[in-house]
Formats: C-alpha cells, structure tokens, sequence
C-alpha cells in the first residue's frame, strides 16, 4: 500500500506524464478498432454498447476493493425526509461518463465511413478548441495569453496531419458534421468531469474523492451503453459471448486509457492542458502501425491483404504526419512551462 501511495503522490505532481498515458493507450485501442470495423462491429452501435457496458466491470472492482468512506454523504434511500437522494455532483460525474460513452457513437459512425482512425482523430483532436470555449463560457476560466498560444501551435500541428492529398480526399461535411458531435460531446463530459474532481477536492476527500467522481464517471458510462442498447433494442451478449476474451482485454486497455484521461483532468492545471495532450491520439496510431507492420511483414512473414490494406492506410502522408508531430510537440512544451 506505501508502494501505491507513493506511485499516486508522483503522479500527483507530474500531470503531464498522466495525461499522455491517456493517448498512448487509447491509441492502441483505436488501431484494434480499425480490425473491428466491419470484422466484429457490423455497425456503430456495437462498437458504443460494448463501450459502454464493459464499464461495469471495472466500476465493480473499483467499488469492492478501493472505495473507502461512507457512500451515504453521496446517496442516500428514506433519509433527510426523501425516498431518494443523490448528491448533485455525483449525478454530474454520471452526466460526464454518459456524454462519454456517446461521444462513440460518432466515433464509430464517422469510423464506418472512412476506417481510418488517424484521420478521425484529427478532427477529434478539435477538442482544443471547445474545451477552452466551454470552460470560459460555464466557469469562467482564463488561461495566460502564452499558454493559449501553445495550445494554438499544438492545433495547428492536428491541422497539418490532415495537409496530406489522400487525407484531404476523404473529407466531407457529412464526414465533418458527424465527427463534430463527437467533438462536443466529448468536450462536454470532459468540463464536467472536470467541475465534479474540482467540487470533491474542494472537500479534502483526497484519492477517495477523485475515486468517487470516477465511479460515477464509470457508472454513467455503463448506463449509455445499457440505454442504446435499450432505445435500439440491439442484443449484445451474443457478440459478448463470442469475443468475451478479446473484449476484455482491449476494453481493460481502454479503461486504464480513461483513468489516466480522468486522472489528469484532475490534477492538471487546466482541462484544457489535458484536452490539447489528447490531440497526440493520431501520432501514437502512427506509431502503432507501424509497428503492427513490421510485426506483420518482417517477423511474422505474413503480408495479408487485410492486414496490409487496414494498417498501410493509417501511414497515408506519414511525412506530414511527422513534422506536424514535431509541430504539437513546440505546442505543448509552451503550455508546460
């Protein structure tokens, strides 16, 4: 336990090693998700449904070992003279894992569309932008001008990810307008996610309290998933129960890529820090694939054309992905000092 302790008050104080942990992992969801499109997934429902009711196994685990102080000051049934009460900030964190789960919704159907996941990302990586507008909008936060600049040459990076002729070629509005949900839906559980570590820190609960928002978080994003496949009364167990293994252990790789993203919403200085650390998603898929091809083509010996086709598209214009790397990279040691 000293060991864990020790291990979270470092974390404590380097956000932006947390924050990155965030994009690396996430990254190597996503490059799996390129296989699932079309080979598992048959459209962009699955891929959210089991986003979302995964969460559960986690929330229960995180609940049974690590949760600590009485729930009760949170939730309450037939106390202060109500049959029911629930703490205001926890059903934000619920709002929060909510909007999150949803947020794949879009994830996948822009994916369906082009199953380039690099490229999607780039235009996710538009949460630089709305997250700042929201919480100077609902919390008034202001940022120093040279921060806001780092965050500007960080954008301007995503944007030349995208200069290259075959990644302009799969744009469309229709493309753009579904990716720009995603973008405010993400955006918008990442604010409240925000206000809700913000408004338990400010109660001096520590580690317990960041615990309880991310269950919250967790639970709410169980809950999405249960409502789509509810609202379109999509079966999902029989999927579940074919991939079980697979699931588990890719979705265990994307939780931990959430808890990290949570975690540094947390401690950073602003969620804006953390929103322009995740536009880095589409470097880590660069990188990825190219290990996966190397893997594939050299160790291996085996040049599938499936495998080829899927992984060789996520290398389309790696030059410009490159300097553009080295672009966000100025971007975010600015905000980091």
């Amino acid at each position: 336990m000293a060991l864990l302790s020790d291990i979270s008050e470092f974390l404590k104080h380097h956000w932006m090693l947390v924050s990155f942990l965030a994009p690396v992992l996430w990254a190597a969801v996503n490059v799996i998700d390129v296989y699932f499109v079309g080979k598992i997934y048959d459209d962009e429902l699955d891929g959210t449904i089991i986003s979302g009711i995964f969460q559960i196994i986690p929330f229960s685990i995180l609940s049974l070992f690590f949760l600590k102080i009485d729930v009760g000051q949170f939730v309450s049934i037939g106390g202060s003279g109500s049959l029911f009460w629930i703490d205001p900030i926890v059903l934000l964190a619920l709002l929060g894992g909510f909007l999150f789960t949803s947020s794949f919704y879009f994830y996948f159907k822009a994916l369906f569309k082009h199953n380039d996941v690099a490229f999607l990302q780039i235009i996710w990586g538009l949460t630089i932008i709305a997250v700042p507008l929201m919480t100077f909008f609902f919390w008034g936060e202001r940022l120093s001008a040279l921060k806001y600049a780092g965050m500007g040459i960080t954008l301007l990076g995503a944007i030349l990810l995208s200069v290259s002729k075959k990644l302009r070629d799969k744009f469309s509005f229709g493309y753009l307008w579904v990716m720009i949900w995603a973008v405010i839906i993400l955006s918008l559980s990442m604010v409240f996610e925000d206000k809700v570590y913000s408004d338990l820190s400010a109660r001096g609960l520590g580690d317990q309290g960041f615990l309880i928002g991310f269950l919250g978080f967790t639970l709410g994003a169980f809950l999405a998933g249960v409502f789509f496949a509810l609202a379109k009364k999509r079966n999902p167990f029989p999927l579940i129960k074919r991939f079980a293994l697979i699931f588990l252990l890719f979705e265990g790789i994307s939780f931990l890529g959430n808890l990290a993203s949570q975690r540094a919403i947390d401690i950073a200085p602003s969620v804006s820090y953390v929103a322009t650390i995740e536009t880095f998603v589409p470097v880590f898929i660069l990188i990825d694939s190219l290990l996966i091809l190397f893997i594939f083509w050299l160790i291996l010996k085996k040049k599938t054309s499936i495998m080829k086709r899927i992984y060789q598209e996520q290398l389309d214009g790696i030059w410009i992905k490159a300097l553009a790397t080295v672009i966000m990279a100025i971007g975010v040691y600015i905000i980091s000092n």
